[in-house]
């Protein structure tokens, strides 16, 4: 029965294999699709978001008007919004201020004897894009999870793209933009809104870097564009590890799977088993709880397809396996958890402890969510605050400083110049030396 559910690997199999059995990655159809609808969107602008919206989205827009909002738009959503929602959207957004502010991000200046001062200047980017994904789920956690950090950054322009819903939906996507300080907002969804973004149209002007999370057509836009716009990190379907032993609770570990597995039916869950006691209790919770879940067709084809259950005889291989996989979330559920070395494990997000979740650091816990997918962890991070700012060194060095520590920063540079063979660097640099 448990080999239907979720696909079960020893060790030494899933170290041998998981390239071949890693299936999360953008096909060339999947490319070619973007990219012709890149091409539309910076050769038809307008026109082509219309376009698009009625063959992807089943939506008629007969103006720009139609999907475009304002801050006084955001203003009217917020009031029209239950207050419920709104104090649980404001608490998120004080936990998400809470957590990113412990971290100031500052330039600084310093001087020696070869220059009167140097160091380094920060300023927010100008104008950013970001994305909340739709589809099969609606995500006002995501808009809050960029735009406070932008708002927080100083920002000046923050433009939020979202597919197309219904007038509820709607309500709430643009009372979150006033909450979280965004400035102008579009409801047009998947690649075209990464296009409109990245490239600009009439009615919507370029962008400097787009965040936030997406679909595999979201991802792989973002990934094309790249270059033109810069981008926080391809995040594409959502995924966990979750590293248990015997002291773990199965009904939790069974709950945290399907809360991954809900996301769509590509998401990925990583259940790694320390001893082999556990693994029925886990597989009977799952059976029990699958069944009672709003999603569970979508949480079923996530397990049986793209889920991997992996028995492992210490923390060490646990430790391997992770490293392999490098996930999105990973959560650590063992007796002593006061031993791990949560340096050793390459993941977006770790969450330690049986009571903690990574449905805690989708929500309420503080850090965004949105957070690197198909192994980008290893080389970037989840959004933070510096990922709004940009950096700038300086230098200054008045007409009459001199001293021997810049004359041999000149005659250093000088050779190395010369090395290079760049001998009007050298030239420029003679000038400067003291004869």
């Amino acid at each position: 029965m448990t080999k239907h559910l979720i696909q079960e690997l020893s060790f030494e199999d899933f170290i041998n294999n998981y390239e071949s059995i890693d299936s999360v990655k953008s096909s060339e159809k999947l490319k070619r699709e973007v990219t012709k609808i890149l091409d539309e969107v910076k050769n038809s602008k307008d026109n082509a978001l219309i376009n698009l919206s009625k063959k992807f989205d089943d939506v008629e827009f007969s103006s720009v008007q139609n999907f475009k909002y304002e801050k006084n738009d955001f203003k009217n959503a917020y009031e029209r919004l239950d207050s419920k929602i709104i104090n649980n959207l404001e608490y998120l957004k004080s936990r998400i201020i809470k957590f990113h502010s412990k971290k100031t991000v500052t330039g600084w200046k310093s001087k020696d004897s070869a220059f009167n001062e140097y160091g380094q200047i920060v300023r927010p980017i100008n104008r950013v894009g970001l994305y909340a994904p739709g589809g099969t789920a609606t995500y006002p956690s995501s808009i809050l999870m960029t735009s406070v950090l932008a708002e927080i950054a100083g920002v000046n322009e923050i433009i939020l793209a979202f597919p197309p819903s219904n007038e509820k939906v709607t309500n709430l996507m643009l009372a979150c933009c006033y909450i979280g300080g965004v400035t102008e907002a579009i409801s047009i969804g998947g690649a075209q809104s990464i296009a409109a973004m990245a490239f600009g149209t009439e009615s919507i002007k370029k962008v400097d870097k787009i965040f936030g999370p997406g679909n595999q057509y979201v991802a792989e836009a973002k990934r094309q564009v790249y270059g033109i716009v810069g981008i926080d990190s391809l995040t594409g379907p959502s995924e966990v590890m979750i590293i248990a032993d015997e002291s773990a609770n199965p009904e939790y570990i069974a709950a945290d799977l399907l809360a991954q597995a809900e996301h769509g039916v590509d998401s990925s869950c990583f259940l790694v088993l320390i001893g082999r006691e556990i693994k029925k209790n886990i597989i009977d919770a799952l059976l029990k709880q699958l069944p009672r879940m709003k999603r569970s067709a979508i949480a079923k084809k996530s397990l049986e397809n793209f889920s991997f259950l992996v028995e492992v005889e210490k923390l060490d291989e646990a430790e391997l396996v992770c490293n392999i996989v490098h996930p999105e979330h990973l959560q650590i559920s063992i007796e002593n958890i006061d031993q791990i070395a949560k340096e050793n494990f390459s993941a977006g997000a770790i969450f330690i402890g049986s009571s903690n979740s990574a449905v805690f650091g989708d929500y309420c816990a503080g850090p965004s969510h949105v957070i690197p997918t198909n192994g980008a962890s290893r080389f970037s991070s989840q959004v933070n605050l510096n990922d709004f700012f940009v950096t700038s060194s300086y230098s200054i060095l008045s007409e009459n400083h001199d001293s021997d520590e810049l004359q041999k920063v000149i005659s250093s540079s000088i050779e190395i110049a010369e090395m290079e063979g760049l001998f009007a660097h050298s030239e420029a640099l003679k000038y400067r030396k003291k004869i």
